[in-house]
Protein backbone atom coordinates (compact mmCIF):
# COMPACT_ATOMS: atom_id res chain seq x y z
CA UNK A 1 0.00 0.00 0.00
CA UNK A 2 1.74 3.19 -1.22
CA UNK A 3 1.91 5.98 1.64
CA UNK A 4 0.53 9.30 1.88
CA UNK A 5 2.37 12.24 2.65
CA UNK A 6 2.43 14.12 4.69
CA UNK A 7 2.06 11.99 7.53
CA UNK A 8 2.29 14.21 10.47
CA UNK A 9 1.74 17.41 11.31
CA UNK A 10 2.95 20.04 14.15
CA UNK A 11 -0.12 21.48 14.55
CA UNK A 12 0.54 24.45 17.17
CA UNK A 13 -0.83 26.13 18.83
CA UNK A 14 0.62 29.49 18.12
CA UNK A 15 3.46 31.30 20.34
CA UNK A 16 4.37 27.86 21.64
CA UNK A 17 7.50 27.23 19.82
CA UNK A 18 6.12 25.39 16.37
CA UNK A 19 9.24 27.28 14.56
CA UNK A 20 11.65 25.57 17.02
CA UNK A 21 10.51 22.46 16.69
CA UNK A 22 9.99 22.94 12.84
CA UNK A 23 13.72 23.90 12.94
CA UNK A 24 14.90 20.72 15.28
CA UNK A 25 13.03 18.25 13.13
CA UNK A 26 13.85 18.82 9.85
CA UNK A 27 17.48 18.23 11.11
CA UNK A 28 16.86 13.90 11.13
CA UNK A 29 18.07 12.31 8.23
CA UNK A 30 14.68 10.53 8.47
CA UNK A 31 12.67 13.62 8.42
CA UNK A 32 11.77 15.83 5.45
CA UNK A 33 9.81 19.06 6.42
CA UNK A 34 8.15 21.48 3.73
CA UNK A 35 10.69 24.25 3.01
CA UNK A 36 8.18 26.46 3.68
CA UNK A 37 6.88 26.19 7.65
CA UNK A 38 3.19 27.49 7.14
CA UNK A 39 1.33 26.08 4.51
CA UNK A 40 -2.13 27.03 6.06
CA UNK A 41 -3.32 24.41 2.96
CA UNK A 42 -6.08 22.67 5.23
CA UNK A 43 -6.97 26.66 6.43
CA UNK A 44 -6.85 28.54 3.88
CA UNK A 45 -5.94 26.82 0.19
CA UNK A 46 -8.01 23.72 0.52
CA UNK A 47 -9.97 24.57 -2.56
CA UNK A 48 -6.89 24.41 -4.74
CA UNK A 49 -6.64 20.54 -4.19
CA UNK A 50 -4.31 17.80 -3.12
CA UNK A 51 -2.42 18.45 -6.01
CA UNK A 52 -1.47 21.81 -5.89
CA UNK A 53 -0.20 20.48 -1.86
CA UNK A 54 1.84 17.78 -2.95
CA UNK A 55 3.29 19.55 -5.53
CA UNK A 56 4.16 23.19 -3.64
CA UNK A 57 5.35 21.85 -0.40
CA UNK A 58 6.30 18.54 -0.91
CA UNK A 59 8.22 17.93 -4.46
CA UNK A 60 11.76 17.89 -2.70
CA UNK A 61 10.62 14.18 -1.19
CA UNK A 62 12.98 11.27 -1.79
CA UNK A 63 13.14 8.55 0.66
CA UNK A 64 12.67 9.85 4.22
CA UNK A 65 10.65 7.95 6.50
CA UNK A 66 8.26 10.62 7.76
CA UNK A 67 7.21 13.89 6.13
CA UNK A 68 5.86 16.82 7.61
CA UNK A 69 4.88 20.32 8.00
CA UNK A 70 3.85 22.75 10.23
CA UNK A 71 0.87 25.13 10.56
CA UNK A 72 0.27 26.43 14.50
CA UNK A 73 -3.23 27.85 13.73
CA UNK A 74 -4.58 24.12 12.73
CA UNK A 75 -4.75 23.78 16.43
CA UNK A 76 -7.75 26.18 17.00
CA UNK A 77 -9.56 25.67 13.63
CA UNK A 78 -11.76 22.66 14.21
CA UNK A 79 -12.82 22.91 10.51
CA UNK A 80 -9.42 21.66 10.08
CA UNK A 81 -9.24 18.27 11.98
CA UNK A 82 -11.94 16.86 9.50
CA UNK A 83 -10.06 17.92 6.30
CA UNK A 84 -6.91 16.26 7.83
CA UNK A 85 -8.96 13.24 8.71
CA UNK A 86 -10.73 12.94 4.98
CA UNK A 87 -6.72 13.63 3.36
CA UNK A 88 -4.72 11.00 5.47
CA UNK A 89 -6.74 9.29 8.48
CA UNK A 90 -3.04 7.88 9.24
CA UNK A 91 -1.90 11.30 10.12
CA UNK A 92 0.12 12.14 13.56
CA UNK A 93 -0.20 15.15 15.19
CA UNK A 94 1.94 17.04 17.21
CA UNK A 95 1.03 20.10 19.45
CA UNK A 96 3.10 21.59 22.27
CA UNK A 97 1.49 23.72 25.05
CA UNK A 98 2.00 26.65 27.40
CA UNK A 99 0.21 28.99 30.21
CA UNK A 100 -2.46 29.55 28.27
CA UNK A 101 -2.54 33.02 30.33
CA UNK A 102 1.32 33.30 28.85
CA UNK A 103 0.41 31.99 25.41
CA UNK A 104 -2.64 34.43 25.11
CA UNK A 105 -0.80 37.60 25.96
CA UNK A 106 2.02 36.52 23.65
CA UNK A 107 -0.20 36.91 20.71
CA UNK A 108 -1.72 39.87 21.73
CA UNK A 109 2.13 41.45 22.15
CA UNK A 110 3.11 40.17 18.73
CA UNK A 111 -0.46 41.99 17.50
CA UNK A 112 0.17 45.16 18.94
CA UNK A 113 3.70 45.16 17.96
CA UNK A 114 3.03 44.47 14.10
CA UNK A 115 0.07 46.87 14.01
CA UNK A 116 -2.91 44.72 14.05
CA UNK A 117 -4.36 45.26 17.00
CA UNK A 118 -4.74 48.99 18.88
CA UNK A 119 -6.75 47.89 22.20
CA UNK A 120 -5.05 47.26 25.57
CA UNK A 121 -5.05 43.59 26.25
CA UNK A 122 -8.10 43.42 28.46
CA UNK A 123 -9.70 44.92 25.74
CA UNK A 124 -8.93 43.07 23.09
CA UNK A 125 -9.65 39.68 25.49
CA UNK A 126 -12.87 41.17 26.14
CA UNK A 127 -13.71 41.95 22.26
CA UNK A 128 -12.61 37.96 21.95
CA UNK A 129 -15.13 36.96 24.48
CA UNK A 130 -18.12 39.16 22.50
CA UNK A 131 -16.50 37.87 19.07
CA UNK A 132 -17.31 34.02 20.67
CA UNK A 133 -21.10 34.63 20.31
CA UNK A 134 -20.93 34.41 16.43
CA UNK A 135 -18.60 32.62 15.55
CA UNK A 136 -17.03 29.29 16.22
CA UNK A 137 -14.56 27.89 13.49
CA UNK A 138 -16.73 24.57 12.99
CA UNK A 139 -17.72 23.31 9.80
CA UNK A 140 -17.58 24.90 6.82
CA UNK A 141 -19.18 28.15 8.61
CA UNK A 142 -16.50 28.11 10.59
CA UNK A 143 -13.90 27.93 7.40
CA UNK A 144 -15.10 30.67 5.52
CA UNK A 145 -15.34 32.72 8.52
CA UNK A 146 -11.36 32.23 8.87
CA UNK A 147 -11.06 32.55 5.04
CA UNK A 148 -12.70 35.65 4.31
CA UNK A 149 -10.96 37.41 8.05
CA UNK A 150 -7.57 35.90 6.57
CA UNK A 151 -7.95 37.10 2.91
CA UNK A 152 -9.30 40.69 4.02
CA UNK A 153 -6.50 43.03 2.34
CA UNK A 154 -6.44 46.46 5.14
CA UNK A 155 -4.96 44.28 8.40
CA UNK A 156 -4.39 47.68 10.14
CA UNK A 157 -7.63 49.95 10.14
CA UNK A 158 -9.67 46.44 10.10
CA UNK A 159 -8.77 44.34 13.35
CA UNK A 160 -10.33 41.15 12.12
CA UNK A 161 -10.92 38.20 14.15
CA UNK A 162 -9.16 37.42 17.30
CA UNK A 163 -8.20 33.96 18.83
CA UNK A 164 -6.54 35.00 22.15
CA UNK A 165 -8.60 33.00 23.71
CA UNK A 166 -9.39 30.35 21.15
CA UNK A 167 -5.62 29.14 20.72
CA UNK A 168 -5.58 28.77 24.45
CA UNK A 169 -8.43 26.57 24.95
CA UNK A 170 -6.19 23.56 25.17
CA UNK A 171 -8.43 20.79 26.31
CA UNK A 172 -11.47 21.65 23.94
CA UNK A 173 -9.64 21.94 20.88
CA UNK A 174 -7.37 18.50 22.18
CA UNK A 175 -11.11 16.82 22.75
CA UNK A 176 -11.76 18.33 18.61
CA UNK A 177 -8.63 16.16 17.43
CA UNK A 178 -9.61 12.85 19.48
CA UNK A 179 -12.66 12.85 18.07
CA UNK A 180 -11.23 12.44 14.69
CA UNK A 181 -7.83 10.93 15.21
CA UNK A 182 -7.05 7.88 17.74
CA UNK A 183 -5.05 9.30 20.77
CA UNK A 184 -2.27 7.36 19.80
CA UNK A 185 -1.81 9.87 16.71
CA UNK A 186 -1.60 12.73 18.72
CA UNK A 187 1.78 14.02 20.95
CA UNK A 188 1.45 16.55 22.94
CA UNK A 189 4.40 18.01 24.18
CA UNK A 190 5.07 21.13 26.87
CA UNK A 191 6.58 24.06 26.59
CA UNK A 192 8.94 24.23 29.56
CA UNK A 193 10.28 20.62 28.73
CA UNK A 194 11.03 21.61 25.07
CA UNK A 195 13.28 24.15 26.43
CA UNK A 196 14.95 22.53 29.99
CA UNK A 197 15.20 19.19 28.94
CA UNK A 198 15.51 19.10 25.07
CA UNK A 199 17.50 16.03 23.93
CA UNK A 200 14.91 13.85 26.24
CA UNK A 201 11.64 15.99 24.46
CA UNK A 202 13.46 15.66 20.98
CA UNK A 203 13.95 11.63 22.15
CA UNK A 204 10.06 11.39 22.81
CA UNK A 205 9.08 12.93 20.17
CA UNK A 206 11.26 11.07 17.56
CA UNK A 207 9.80 7.68 19.07
CA UNK A 208 6.75 9.00 18.55
CA UNK A 209 6.99 9.43 14.72
CA UNK A 210 8.76 6.11 14.52
CA UNK A 211 12.29 7.62 13.55
CA UNK A 212 15.94 6.76 15.51
CA UNK A 213 15.67 7.81 18.63
CA UNK A 214 18.98 8.36 19.39
CA UNK A 215 19.62 11.11 16.67
CA UNK A 216 21.26 14.17 18.31
CA UNK A 217 19.75 17.50 16.70
CA UNK A 218 23.28 19.74 16.50
CA UNK A 219 21.98 23.27 16.07
CA UNK A 220 20.09 24.52 18.84
CA UNK A 221 20.19 27.68 18.30
CA UNK A 222 17.33 29.59 19.67
CA UNK A 223 14.65 30.18 16.73
CA UNK A 224 12.12 32.75 16.24
CA UNK A 225 13.63 35.64 18.64
CA UNK A 226 11.32 38.32 19.83
CA UNK A 227 11.69 42.08 17.99
CA UNK A 228 10.52 45.00 19.09
CA UNK A 229 9.84 47.62 15.93
CA UNK A 230 12.27 50.73 16.55
CA UNK A 231 10.22 52.95 14.06
CA UNK A 232 6.33 52.47 15.05
CA UNK A 233 5.91 55.47 12.96
CA UNK A 234 6.37 53.23 9.64
CA UNK A 235 4.56 49.86 10.65
CA UNK A 236 1.37 51.15 8.78
CA UNK A 237 3.38 51.07 5.42
CA UNK A 238 6.28 48.54 5.70
CA UNK A 239 5.02 46.26 8.53
CA UNK A 240 4.76 43.11 7.59
CA UNK A 241 1.36 42.75 6.57
CA UNK A 242 1.26 45.80 4.64
CA UNK A 243 0.30 45.64 1.31
CA UNK A 244 3.49 48.21 0.58
CA UNK A 245 5.87 46.03 2.15
CA UNK A 246 4.60 43.17 0.20
CA UNK A 247 4.80 44.23 -3.08
CA UNK A 248 8.41 45.50 -2.46
CA UNK A 249 9.13 42.11 -1.65
CA UNK A 250 7.91 41.04 -5.09
CA UNK A 251 10.46 43.57 -6.34
CA UNK A 252 13.74 44.09 -4.44
CA UNK A 253 16.41 41.59 -3.24
CA UNK A 254 15.83 39.54 -0.29
CA UNK A 255 19.14 40.51 1.05
CA UNK A 256 18.18 44.37 0.93
CA UNK A 257 14.89 43.49 2.25
CA UNK A 258 16.85 42.02 5.32
CA UNK A 259 18.68 44.83 5.69
CA UNK A 260 15.29 47.39 5.96
CA UNK A 261 13.87 44.31 8.19
CA UNK A 262 17.20 44.84 10.40
CA UNK A 263 17.06 48.58 10.53
CA UNK A 264 13.25 48.61 11.58
CA UNK A 265 13.63 45.75 13.91
CA UNK A 266 15.86 44.91 17.32
CA UNK A 267 16.02 41.70 19.27
CA UNK A 268 14.31 42.94 22.88
CA UNK A 269 12.87 40.92 25.79
CA UNK A 270 9.00 40.35 26.14
CA UNK A 271 6.74 42.08 27.89
CA UNK A 272 4.98 40.14 30.47
CA UNK A 273 1.51 40.24 31.43
CA UNK A 274 0.58 42.23 34.18
CA UNK A 275 -0.48 40.65 37.65
CA UNK A 276 -3.68 42.46 36.82
CA UNK A 277 -4.39 40.88 33.24
CA UNK A 278 -2.97 37.74 34.72
CA UNK A 279 -5.65 37.20 37.02
CA UNK A 280 -8.25 38.64 34.61
CA UNK A 281 -7.41 36.22 31.61
CA UNK A 282 -7.06 32.97 34.36
CA UNK A 283 -10.62 33.29 35.07
CA UNK A 284 -11.76 32.14 31.95
CA UNK A 285 -9.08 29.32 31.50
CA UNK A 286 -9.15 28.10 34.84
CA UNK A 287 -11.78 25.59 34.07
CA UNK A 288 -10.00 24.59 30.67
CA UNK A 289 -6.77 23.54 32.81
CA UNK A 290 -8.77 21.58 35.00
CA UNK A 291 -9.97 19.71 31.87
CA UNK A 292 -6.75 19.42 30.72
CA UNK A 293 -5.03 17.88 33.84
CA UNK A 294 -7.64 15.21 33.21
CA UNK A 295 -8.02 15.04 30.22
CA UNK A 296 -3.93 14.05 29.61
CA UNK A 297 -3.78 13.04 33.59
CA UNK A 298 -1.27 15.72 34.14
CA UNK A 299 -0.70 17.71 37.10
CA UNK A 300 -0.65 21.45 36.04
CA UNK A 301 -0.33 23.29 39.09
CA UNK A 302 2.02 25.71 37.86
CA UNK A 303 -0.21 26.87 35.66
CA UNK A 304 -2.76 28.02 38.64
CA UNK A 305 -3.48 30.89 40.45
CA UNK A 306 -3.99 30.57 43.86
Amino acid sequence: MERVIPNFIIGGPPKCASTSLNFYLKQHPEIFMSPEKETRFFSLDYNKGIDFYLKTYFSGVTNEKMVGETTPTYFLLPFVAERIKQFNPAMKMIFCLRNPVDRAYSGWSMRMNNGTEHLSFKEAFDENIKQRKTVDFVGETGAAQWLADQKRSNRKEDTGLRTYIEGSMYAYNLQNYYQHFDKSQVKVIFLDALKNNLDATLKDIFTFLGVDPEFKVQNTEQKNTYKKSKFKFLEPVLGKNKSFSKMLSTVMPKSFKKKILNTMYVEGSKDRVSPEDKIYAYQFFKEEITDLEKLLNKDLSSWKLS
